[in-house]
């Protein structure tokens, strides 16, 4: 047997359109990452878990590519185990079982059900514990390396709104995507030779939410591809006018980036808004007798949305919030939309006096052109998950440059 060291983008690209390293056929070990060791039986149960969880044919050829995948899959596990170890980050059975009861919801079935469904496959219980078990801990360890330092900038959130709000007249889509990397030309053909294979099945009925949970390099993979509704002009550019012929339930052929290879599905898609056309907002309003200005204010300032309106009140004696509703701001008053100029979606007013009472009128929401602005906090924890979703790869890209992978050829 000879043994080499292999990178982790040849082992991503053997994946989806090189011939894989490991020998396939032969027992024993597939991998050895930092002296740990990975069968070749693991290997095979993740391929055949990868395949039935896809809906994608098990023909020779794609068993041979989700053989690969799945190695590539492991040896991640691997190092991710290896340094959520290194931190005593541990996760409980009871934790895997409750994620194992969530995934058994989402197919409409029990524990037992999905567990004798892998059995029928071939694919013992435990594979998919492991799995779950090295995703969690992961989540786990970036969550508390880097959850408390990434800050999201007031600019950030209210250029995103702004940029929001300037696209609602550009054409909507609905879109979910699977992306797979790549840097090299070497890399680009066989990521773009793998795509083809993945749309193949496809067209013979795998769902593609399914294939992109299982294939796609994206953050999205986790939601099944699913990017939400975007505009024209936040998609790479290649992909614009792609996106611009496709009509709803349609799948793109495999498409160039510059930093990799997709494929894109319209779900939906809708024509932006006419120029000019008005804005429906959500307010609230908060009152207080005129003696609590200053703690009115105070709240003002931190008001970040609507959701904890109540706890944020709750230490200003006789404050009161009232739902002013969902209406166009045309036709609010002058006086309340001359307040509310400029003020971003879950943010307050400032704060004023009438008569025997202080009052600040938060909004809540902002639907401009005919397409709905997020509020602050879903923009912030978007912005947040993205930032997490990189310093994520970052980290595991590190690991594994750092590390002793080792796999075996014939």
């Amino acid at each position: 047997m000879n043994w080499k060291h292999v990178s982790a983008a040849a082992v991503l690209a053997a994946a989806l359109g090189a011939a894989p390293a490991v020998a396939q056929n032969a027992e024993g070990v597939a991998a050895i990452v930092n002296d740990h060791a990975i069968s070749t039986f693991d290997v095979r149960q993740r391929a055949t878990l990868l395949l039935v969880s896809s809906g994608i044919d098990a023909t020779a050829e794609m068993q041979q590519r989700a053989r690969a995948q799945a190695l590539r899959d492991l040896v991640d596990e691997r190092l991710q185990l290896q340094e959520t170890a290194n931190y005593e980050v541990t996760v409980t059975p009871d934790t895997i079982d409750r994620r194992l009861a969530d995934i058994a919801q989402q197919n409409e079935t029990t524990v037992e059900g999905l567990t004798q469904s892998l059995g029928r496959a071939g694919v013992n219980i435990g594979t998919l514990r492991s799995q779950i078990e090295a995703d969690i801990a992961w989540q786990r360890l970036i969550s508390g390396m880097y959850g408390n330092r990434v800050r999201v900038s007031e600019v950030e959130i209210r250029e995103t709104q702004q940029r929001i709000a300037a696209n609602a007249t550009r054409p909507q889509y609905q879109i979910s995507e699977i992306f797979l990397p790549a840097e090299s030309e070497q890399e680009f053909t066989e990521m773009q030779q793998g795509a083809m294979r993945l749309l193949e099945h496809m067209q013979r009925g795998a769902p593609f939410p399914s294939v992109a949970r299982q294939f796609s390099q994206a953050p999205s993979a986790a939601a099944g591809g699913d990017i939400g509704w975007i505009a024209a002009p936040e998609l790479a550019p290649e992909l614009q006018p792609i996106a611009d012929q496709l009509q709803a339930g349609q799948v793109s052929l495999p498409v160039r980036t510059q930093n990799g290879v997709y494929i894109i599905a319209m779900r939906e898609r809708r024509a932006g808004a006419a120029a000019g056309s008005t804005s429906i907002v959500s307010l609230r309003q908060i009152s207080a007798p005129v003696a609590r200005q200053a703690a009115l204010e105070r709240v003002q300032q931190r008001i970040e949305g609507c959701g904890n309106l109540p706890s944020r009140i709750s230490n200003v004696q006789g404050a009161e919030i009232a739902d002013l509703g969902q209406t166009q701001e045309s036709d609010l008053s002058p006086a309340i939309r001359d307040r509310i100029t400029g003020v971003a979606v879950g943010r307050a007013a400032p704060v004023i006096v009438n008569g025997e009472q202080v009052n600040t009128i938060v909004v809540c929401a902002r639907e401009a052109g005919g397409g709905g602005v997020p509020d602050r906090e879903q923009i912030e924890n978007r912005l947040r998950d993205q930032e997490l979703a990189m310093l994520s790869q970052r980290y595991l890209r590190n690991l594994r440059r750092e590390a002793t992978i080792i796999t075996r050829t014939q």
